[in-house]
């Protein structure tokens, strides 16, 4: 199972090596930088937080992306210690920064997937336009090759399920007040 993860990983990068281009390339810098230390997501729970009618949905959101940096970033990258694509690959040449720390899983497409799916638990149509964005920024991590396709869809995965259970849970405690 391990080669298959390994040969496919390793498919992914090659193919993106091969379709990198101008356009595609300033697009998904766009698409990266936006989301580069979670400035895009951070700026928007805030605003849900400080305005009124959003303030509770700014909490599942903002517990959504808490837990699912935290998770990524300072648990499953030390339990994992992934090599990223470029450092275990010489024929790769970055179009963007080097960034430092382990691959697996993908930060990016972690707290991405957290956001948009909180996002969408609440407003379908809005919703579904973050998962899109979320998945372009998942897209433009194996597209860079700074981290391997299963990077990207254990990160996504695990964003999806840190939003699907701080809903329920906030869910759950906000109907035990009320009763």
């Amino acid at each position: 199972m391990y080669d298959f993860i390994i040969k496919a990983d390793n498919a992914a990068a090659d193919f993106m090596l091969g379709i990198q281009n101008n356009f595609l390339t300033a697009l998904l810098k766009a698409v990266t930088y936006a989301t580069e230390k979670g400035i895009l997501w951070i700026a928007l729970g805030i605003f849900l937080l400080a305005y009124k009618p959003t303030r509770r949905f700014g909490i599942v959101y903002a517990i959504s992306l808490f837990s699912a940096f935290m998770l990524s970033e300072y648990v499953l990258k030390f339990i994992v210690c992934r090599e990223r694509p470029f450092i275990v690959r010489d024929d790769i040449r970055l179009l963007i920064k080097p960034p430092s720390g382990y691959s697996f899983p993908s930060s990016h497409s972690c707290s991405s997937f957290a956001c948009a799916t909180a996002i969408f638990i609440k407003r379908k149509g809005l919703g579904t336009a973050a998962l899109l964005f979320a998945l372009m920024v998942a897209f433009s991590r194996v597209y860079f090759t700074v981290h391997w396709l299963t990077d990207v869809l254990a990160g996504s995965l695990t964003g999806i399920l840190c939003a699907v259970i701080t809903s329920i849970v906030y869910n759950a405690v906000s109907k035990r007040r009320k009763a």
